[in-house]
């Protein structure tokens, strides 16, 4: 909702969506008053308002990758495919040790998150994906110049469970 490029549209279309329902309510307390029909018209409109909002937010489902390289249609996805092979420890040790360990080791563990052995990278493995690969927030202001090659590292290993071999 607000690292979104539409950011601000968002917001607008919540507050819209919010002023039609309070007033919803309003105009019903009004009716049941004055003995009148209860305006259904503006939570009707404030709840599709929310709904279009939700479906517009949705994200996109993510396409099969085939590796099927006879097909030449399919010749970018096989490509993919070709990357998407799982890194070794030691490549995501070298990414660890180069990007993450000068703040996150055995005598300065940053939030409490050491990163040097193997057993704490299995362990602290949905904190690196999180961090570094989704939300790109590590290392703080990309202090030690990660890449995204390094961060397809991680995700790779990630996504494949961390797996210690």
């Amino acid at each position: 909702l607000t690292s979104g490029p539409h950011n601000w549209a968002v917001l607008a279309l919540l507050m819209a969506a919010g002023a039609l329902i309070r007033h919803s309510f309003v105009a019903r307390h009004q009716a049941l008053v004055q003995g009148r029909r209860v305006p259904w018209e503006h939570a009707i409109g404030g709840t599709a308002l929310l709904l279009g909002l939700a479906v517009w937010l949705a994200p996109a489902p993510a396409a099969p990758i085939t590796a099927n390289v006879a097909d030449p249609t399919n010749a970018a996805n096989a490509a993919n495919a070709a990357t998407d092979t799982v890194p070794s420890l030691a490549e995501v040790q070298t990414v660890m040790a180069q990007r993450c360990t000068a703040c996150h080791n055995a005598q300065m563990a940053q939030k409490n998150v050491a990163l040097h052995t193997p057993a704490l990278l299995q362990q602290h493995a949905l904190g690196i994906y999180q961090q570094a690969v989704v939300l790109k927030q590590m290392p703080m202001n990309n202090a030690t110049q990660i890449t995204e090659a390094e961060r397809a590292v991680l995700r790779r290993w990630y996504e494949a469970g961390a797996p210690l071999q």
